[in-house]
């Protein structure tokens, strides 16, 4: 059965304006009525145990899932500084064991520059074989998730032989609907002839069988169905391989979230029932 859960970043202007914080957003995931709150590191107030706990806690009393924690790593960065970043990483894979979620959502990375980037493709191969290792001794599933913001991984072929490289049963894939080369979502190409050089439907349809995990991208919605992505395809892709998973609900438009995420949640309803089957 697909279940539906909501990233805390979907909620960013909020938490920036003071409107939302951790609390009110789990409030706000059971008053949607979704099964889930995917908490990324920057909400976390604290990140002492006992705080953790705490929201543990308040997932439990809401009657949440907490399916995944996502980190914001760059496994592409210059050598000396990439030690630290992955044992970062770790701390974060150790606190959502503590949490109970399943699934740490990484990155694959940004180079410094162009002539970096072969020499980091390797690099990043390595830091995340390094981290699904130790996930795996904590039973928590390390998953790379697509991005095209200059990524060294920015289309469907390139996570493909990145994941292949990397080699390890740990590893898994988020997949983000919005997030690969062509588009037409917020980091996309808006070129169409860098369009029809990236096509964003071919590359879901390539990882969709690897995915561990599916976001959601909603960029226009306020007519209660979102304009920019072509969800009709997307859900066709995802039963073509029966994916039985999660999907999140990621909003980075431009309306106010309080407002737009409430119509988000009732247009993926519509996909869900008919995606399980």
């Amino acid at each position: 059965m697909l279940k539906l859960s909501i990233l805390t970043l979907s909620y960013r202007q909020a938490f920036d304006d003071g409107r939302m914080d951790m609390w009110r957003f789990l409030d706000t995931c059971r008053e949607l009525g979704v099964e889930g709150a995917d908490l990324h590191e920057a909400a976390f107030p604290s990140v002492a145990r006992a705080a953790l706990l705490d929201v543990k806690r308040a997932c439990l009393d809401r009657g949440l899932d907490i399916p995944n924690v996502a980190v914001s790593n760059n496994f592409a960065r210059p050598a000396d500084e990439l030690p630290a970043d992955v044992q970062r990483t770790k701390a974060w894979i150790e606190r959502a064991a503590l949490l109970g979620a399943p699934q740490v959502r990484v990155f694959s990375g940004r180079p410094a520059d162009e002539a970096d980037r072969a020499a980091s493709w390797n690099r990043c191969a390595d830091a995340l074989r390094e981290c699904a290792a130790f996930g795996a001794e904590l039973g928590v599933v390390v998953s790379l998730q697509n991005h095209n913001h200059l990524q060294i991984a920015p289309d469907g072929q390139d996570v493909l032989r990145l994941i292949r490289q990397v080699d390890h049963p740990n590893l898994g894939h988020v997949l983000d609907t919005g997030q690969y080369a062509g588009s037409p979502g917020a980091s996309g190409f808006t070129d169409d002839a860098q369009r029809e050089r990236h096509d964003y439907l071919a590359s879901i349809r390539l990882t969709a069988p690897l995915a561990t995990y599916v976001r959601a991208k909603l960029y226009r919605v306020a007519s209660g169905r979102e304009a920019w992505l072509d969800y009709d395809q997307i859900f066709a892709a995802l039963r073509a391989v029966r994916y039985n998973g999660w999907v999140s609900l990621v909003y980075e438009g431009r309306d106010d979230p309080i407002q737009a995420i409430p119509l988000g949640v009732r247009f993926l309803r519509e996909y869900l029932p008919a995606a399980s089957t």
